[in-house]
């Protein structure tokens, strides 16, 4: 499969390495070995295998792939993305792939000593020194430039992941449009400088906020657990309880408990409020929602309740929160 976009415009008989798709699930072939991916999970959400452990992957969320990144996915669910094809050439002409294999363009690393260090600690480090990196890394635009490499290089899987907030994703959604309607109706000779310009900041976005990128993940030894969870990612608005989940995977109350115990240090149903709990806190702090409201939207009709259970996690109500953190 070509992963190019033919001009159609008079007079401009050229192509560019950028493609678009929008999909109702993610293709096989995400893990094509010529092109860089960004892919915006809009709706649903799937499980994927690294070294033997298992993600969710629940939208909105975000992913940057390399050509080297081998994308497992072992479950999906009503997973609906947009997917742009690209090849880091099309944001430089230096970014060969060789060029950036070759860790050209990490020269600003050598600013300090990070023989010890590997992946985000080797980054974080490197910029942590104001003056070396001012020197090193601002002053040629080629190394400036190179920051948009970042999500894709650092990785040693050449997979980025990150959850976005609904800002985030309004954000990329309508630069993904953009994008698209470009390449698809190329309406005038500036197409390929704007579908340039917006896929620069797509990925840019996943740099921007560059410590929320990498908090805390959940990553599961048992599959069991992942499907679970993906499970009740996607039904967090239903009521879940233990008979519902005995029922759908087939297994006996002791069997469930345990491998939620021995993953996460807890029942299977206590994880879930704790899963419910904190999107609330997310939502409060994110969205204006009627207290109310975002109580349905996790599975608690009853807002006295919502409430109480609130209080046991957080030490406060949701109104209290919402009041301190707005």
């Amino acid at each position: 499969m070509d992963f190019i976009t033919k001009s159609k415009r008079p007079g401009m008989d050229c192509s560019i390495d950028v493609y678009f798709e929008r999909l109702n699930e993610i293709p096989a072939y995400i893990n094509d070995k010529t092109t860089w991916k960004m892919v915006l999970l809009d709706r649903g959400s799937f499980t994927i295998e690294q070294n033997n452990k298992f993600r969710v992957i629940k939208a909105p969320a975000a992913l940057a792939l390399n050509e080297k990144a081998n994308l497992k996915i072992v479950a999906s669910d009503k997973a609906k993305s947009r997917i742009i094809f690209f090849k880091p050439t099309f944001l430089r002409d230096e970014f060969t792939y060789e060029a950036i294999n070759s860790m050209r363009y990490e020269k600003f690393l050598s600013a300090v000593d990070n023989s010890e260090k590997t992946g985000f600690d080797k980054y974080i480090s490197a910029i942590s020194d104001d003056v070396n990196f001012e020197r090193i890394f601002l002053e040629k635009t080629i190394y400036h430039d190179a920051l948009y490499l970042l999500n894709f290089i650092m990785f040693e899987e050449g997979i980025g992941i990150w959850e976005l907030t609904s800002q985030e994703y309004e954000f990329i959604r309508r630069l993904t449009i953009s994008v698209e309607y470009d390449l698809t109706e190329q309406p005038d000779n500036f197409w390929i400088l704007r579908v340039r310009h917006f896929l620069k900041d797509i990925i840019f976005m996943g740099i921007a906020d560059f410590y929320h990128n990498y908090r805390e993940e959940e990553i599961f030894s048992d599959y069991l657990v992942a499907s679970v969870v993906q499970y009740c990612r996607e039904n967090l608005a239903s009521k879940i309880d233990l008979s519902v989940l005995l029922k759908e995977f087939s297994v006996n109350k002791n069997q469930l408990n345990a491998a939620f115990d021995k993953e996460v240090g807890m029942t299977c149903m206590e994880y879930i409020e704790r899963m419910r709990i904190n999107l609330a806190k997310r939502m409060l702090d994110e969205e204006s929602w009627p207290i109310g409201e975002i109580g349905e939207k996790i599975g608690y009709e009853d807002n006295n309740y919502f409430s109480k259970v609130f209080k046991k996690h957080i030490g406060m109500t949701p109104s209290e929160y919402r009041q301190i953190n707005s």
